[in-house]
């Protein structure tokens, strides 16, 4: 007897990537078979007349490390047909966290959501999670931002042979738990501050390993070509896979730069160097308010960078900084709050900088330096910058996946706050409704590919992205009628329609269209 079986529906993401209508039943949290299944063989019979049943999404991008442990029932994920995130990306992890940084999140997560860190590296993260439960599987990258916070500290300096010794032990120790790569912000402190040279020895030991680097690059506008440049030579003398986060270019003047990009990856991966990208189907991003800044101000931590925000001679500074790389007014009609910590300032999320200015009748740098202040620095924004033919452009390269470069939130609850990037909510229902559906860019096949099976074998993760028997039974069925996403930038707290059925590891967290509280996900350690 099956526990589960599945019948009349559409199958895509099998082994020969062909479609069939056939059946497949599920026992014991695996894909038992795929074929012709008895009427009397399972007492759980789902009829999937007019829906398509693919392998469960792969979130390449995620951000949910935090939010599992706060909220485990990841809705904002399960509702989108998302049953793996690969989390820790552009820099920032769970683990290896130590010292000053380690304090500094233990309070933040405390104070704002009450919950406890009581985990310092990989096998201690699993273990949090496995204690509570969580409706998603996991899996996990180093954050290199994180670790050299930990290990070094926030200042602009150079590593000494003590710190690079550290850092090669802790890497090779929570790659040994499991990691799944490393992953790098290099816009964001303290990576900002580390040169090709240091990241290139540091990745090495993920080229040991044979995993992945993913690589939030220096810069996706002015000097993106440089910043391409850049992480392609780290691939390069360090000989680890390169994964480029969120490939786009942003801001009108750098709009034309996408060809010399495709080049520039396209010519290296001709000389073998092992390079993909991801990207989310929108034309905005989302980051905190204070990339604004330059990388100085971020020299020494948090608190100095309040201690300049708070000097009138920095604000000078700063201003004249900010202004080289935006001169334009309108700019500052593209930037919008997204989500403040403080009850003072809710009344501005979901306004742009310039509307935001004028509500507190100041000059937007003012604004900008005075919010910062009042949030501890913990603004994000949403930023208008890119267009939809780059977009699509970019998703249509077969070594692009889709990601959606969010956390798992809920649109209720501890994490039902600010008004997030909708592909916190949206990014895969909006891709195949998008790009499959409707442009009809992309074949289903590829699709499934894009949104699962490459980041499983990117990743190693073993025995899932496909419909395959004996692969764990990860098992999202859609209707290619319905599916498409709600959220939107105004009103971003809403769930995409479509996802019909969800199972993850067997069991069902999606039932009809509705969250069954299911909490069947796994820690996915890499070996």
């Amino acid at each position: 007897m099956f526990d589960t079986v599945i019948r009349n529906s559409t199958l895509y993401g099998l082994e020969c990537r062909k479609s069939a209508k056939t059946d497949i039943g599920i026992k014991d949290g695996l894909i038992a078979k795929i074929g012709d299944i008895k009427e009397d063989e399972s007492n759980n019979v789902i009829d999937g007349e007019g829906l398509y049943t693919l392998p469960g999404f792969v979130d390449v991008h995620s951000h949910s490390d935090y939010y599992l442990p706060i909220d485990p029932a990841a809705q904002g994920k399960v509702r989108q047909g998302v049953t793996t995130d690969i989390g820790g990306n552009c820099g920032y992890s769970s683990a290896p966290i130590a010292g000053n940084i380690f304090k500094i999140r233990k309070e933040q997560y405390q104070e704002q959501f009450g919950l406890k860190l009581d985990w310092k590296d990989f096998a201690g993260y699993w273990e949090r999670l496995k204690r509570k439960g969580h409706s998603i599987n996991y899996a996990g990258l180093i954050g290199y931002n994180t670790l050299r916070a930990s290990i070094v500290g926030m200042e602009d300096t150079k590593i000494t042979d003590f710190h690079k010794s550290a850092m090669r032990e802790a890497i090779r120790e929570n790659l040994a738990q499991g990691a799944a790569g490393m992953s790098i912000g290099l816009v964001y402190p303290p990576a900002c501050f580390a040169d090709r040279h240091e990241v290139a020895e540091m990745v090495a030991e993920v080229a040991k390993a044979g995993k992945v680097f993913t690589a939030h690059i220096r810069s996706e506008g002015k000097t993106l070509i440089e910043s391409i440049e850049e992480v392609i030579d780290i691939a390069r003398r360090s000989g680890v896979k390169l994964h480029i986060s969120h490939l786009k270019t942003a801001g009108k003047d750098n709009w034309h730069k996408l060809d010399r990009v495709f080049e520039l990856i396209e010519t290296a991966q001709a000389e073998g160097i092992d390079i993909e990208c991801d990207r989310y189907p929108y034309i905005a991003s989302n980051t905190g308010l204070q990339v604004l800044l330059p990388d100085y101000a971020f020299d020494g931590g948090r608190d100095k960078i309040i201690e300049r925000l708070s000097n009138p001679a920095e604000r000078k500074k700063f201003t004249k900084e900010i202004l080289k790389n935006h001169p334009e007014p309108e700019y500052w009609e593209s930037v919008m709050v997204s989500q403040v910590v403080t009850e003072n300032n809710f009344d501005l999320q979901g306004l742009t900088v310039a509307e935001g200015s004028a509500k507190r009748g100041k000059d937007v740098f003012n604004f900008i330096y005075d919010l910062l202040l009042e949030e501890k620095t913990e603004v994000e924004a949403i930023y208008f910058c890119m267009n939809e033919s780059n977009m699509d452009r970019v998703i249509l390269k077969s070594y692009v996946m889709v990601g959606s470069d969010s956390g798992s939130r809920t649109i209720d609850g501890p994490l039902g706050i600010g008004r997030p990037h909708p592909r916190t909510f949206g990014t895969f229902p909006k891709f195949f409704h998008d790009y499959v559906f409707g442009k009809k860019l992309i074949s289903m096949e590829e699709a499934v590919r894009k949104t699962s099976t490459a980041a499983c074998e990117r990743f190693g993760i073993e025995k899932r992205g496909k419909l395959v028997e004996q692969f764990f039974a990860d098992i999202v069925m859609i209707d290619p009628k319905g599916i498409k996403d709600s959220a939107t930038y105004k009103n971003p707290l809403a769930y995409p329609k479509g996802i019909v059925n969800l199972f993850v590891n067997g069991k069902a967290s999606i039932k009809n269209g509705g969250y069954t509280r299911e909490l069947s996900g796994r820690g996915l350690a890499v070996r």
